[in-house]
């Protein structure tokens, strides 16, 4: 069995969570096109992905907020490591923030008292309410936490997933926008008139994409549970008695974090690869900076005249309040062995490093290389392709 543990407009609740003065009040997070909105603003109208111009006319009382992502995904990192507590086996979500999977296979629990625990818990140190589904696959235990109200759990048998799924919309279900329109032109509007049709003429019409949402509706759901590896990190935290407007006063409080931070590193025999500087600005918003190392480094010097460069070219934008460093990539003593003749091959791991380097900043590094197919075709499109490094 898995467990899916929802937050509900997760950044709204972040927010007041963070400015307890604004409880009570209509809330807009986005810039351009709205975010996340309160209850009281999607009463109103408002929904996540219109323009905000539109939803100020709707509600002319809300307060409107800058999203703030690295404290919105830093506070759901804290909540999956207090999930962790409760499992081994954890997934969060990456297309929705507030949104985990923990799996129940093997642990000597019963279904209801571990949901009630779950909620629980996440309340008592977070001040979250969140709404909590049990099933057999994923989609059914996310689509019984989204449809429960906060503070309650749902429990689906095996045997009860595709008559669970029968009255629901089929919104619930992953279909693209083209899918959904068809769907939609079709008078198709619930998960059971789905299951209902045959498989093969569902497939012919709608694809592989028709497969999924069929076997989907049906209950069946063969997806695994990923689990989330938690990465060993170092974090040090400095709170400025007065918002630091000067870039040199921001230099001096991250130096000496980066000092703070290195001296247990060093204490652990660990060589860094990667370090994450974070600011709480005033009056609200975070600052954060990556910078990962050409190589792990065990000398606070050396990493803080890479993160003192980076901290030039990207200083934050607004007053700092607090400031962190955490120390991420933690590794064993890293050593170089040279090689008596060197040629091509060392200008292409250094090219391997370079990749390497851009996939620690960014998910997938947009590089590639030109790999011959046929030179002798007459069509430029055929004669070579560009392909991935790190598929090479």
């Amino acid at each position: 069995m898995i467990a899916c543990l929802y937050i509900a407009r997760f950044a709204v609740e972040a927010e007041r969570a963070r400015h307890p003065e604004i409880v009570s009040r209509l809330l807009l997070i986005g810039e351009a096109t709205v975010l996340d909105c309160s209850l009281g603003a999607e009463a109103s109208g408002v929904r996540p992905g219109i323009r905000m111009s539109e939803a100020i006319g709707l509600c002319h009382n809300a307060i409107v907020l800058p999203p703030d992502m690295p404290y919105y995904n830093r506070l759901f990192e804290e909540m999956l490591d207090h999930l962790q507590e409760l499992s081994p086996e954890i997934e969060g979500d990456s297309s929705v923030t507030g949104l985990a999977y923990i799996a129940l296979r093997g642990l000597p629990v019963q279904l209801g008292p571990f949901a009630e625990q779950l909620i629980a818990g996440v309340h008592r140190c977070f001040g979250f309410m969140p709404s909590v589904g049990i099933a057999g696959g994923k989609f059914v235990a996310r689509v019984a936490a989204r449809i429960s109200r906060p503070g309650a759990a749902r429990i689906v048998p095996r045997d009860g997933e595709a008559e669970f799924l029968a009255p629901l919309p089929v919104s619930h279900l992953p279909a693209s926008d083209a899918l959904s329109w068809r769907l939609a032109m079709l008078g198709i509007e619930k998960i059971g008139q789905v299951a209902s049709l045959p498989l093969g003429a569902f497939q012919a019409q709608f694809g592989p994409e028709g497969r999924h949402c069929w076997e989907l509706a049906q209950g069946i759901d063969s997806r695994p549970l990923v689990p989330r590896i938690k990465e060993e990190t170092i974090t040090r935290r400095l709170q400025l008695p007065a918002p630091a407007v000067s870039l040199d006063a921001v230099m001096v409080g991250v130096e000496r974090l980066v000092h703070a931070a290195y001296g247990e590193a060093r204490q652990a025999g660990r060589w860094v690869r990667k370090v994450t500087v974070r600011g709480g600005l005033d009056p609200a918003g975070t600052w954060e900076l990556p910078v990962a190392f050409r190589e792990a480094l065990a000398d606070p010097r050396d990493a803080w005249f890479a993160i003192k460069a980076a901290i030039v070219r990207r200083p934050p934008e607004r007053p700092v309040e607090e400031l962190e460093v955490q120390l991420v990539g933690l590794s064993a003593e890293s050593g170089k062995q040279a090689v008596m003749f060197e040629g091509k091959g060392r200008l292409w791991r250094q090219v391997e490093e370079a990749v390497r380097q851009i996939g620690m900043q960014r998910e997938q590094p947009r590089l590639g290389r030109v790999m011959p197919l046929e030179p002798w075709s007459r069509i430029p499109e055929r004669r070579a392709a560009l392909v991935e490094l790190s598929d090479v």
